[in-house]
C-alpha cells in the first residue's frame, strides 16, 4: 500500500479547550483574541503532534466556541 498526500479544505471548524488568564463564560469576544499568542502555541503544539510531516497554514482566525456544532459533544 503506497502513501498518499491529502490536503483538507480550509474550511473546517477545531474545536479547543484551553486556561487563558482573565478570561470567562461571560468574557468577550475581542478580549479572547487579545490572547492569540497563547491560543496560537497551544493549536501549533497540537497540530504537531497530530501531522508530525508538517502542514501549512495560510490563515489563522479563532474566537470563542458558539457552539456551532454540538454534535461533536457526544463522541
Amino acid at each position: 500500500m503506497g502513501k498518499v498526500r491529502i490536503q483538507m479544505a480550509p474550511e473546517i471548524e477545531f474545536k479547543m479547550e484551553l486556561e487563558v488568564p482573565d478570561v470567562d463564560i461571560d468574557t468577550r469576544d475581542y478580549d479572547v483574541q487579545q490572547h492569540k499568542k497563547e491560543v496560537y502555541a497551544e493549536f501549533e503544539r497540537r497540530l504537531n503532534a497530530a501531522f508530525p510531516e508538517g502542514y501549512r497554514m495560510h490563515t489563522f482566525e479563532f474566537g470563542l466556541d458558539t457552539g456551532w456544532h454540538e454534535e461533536l459533544a457526544g463522541d
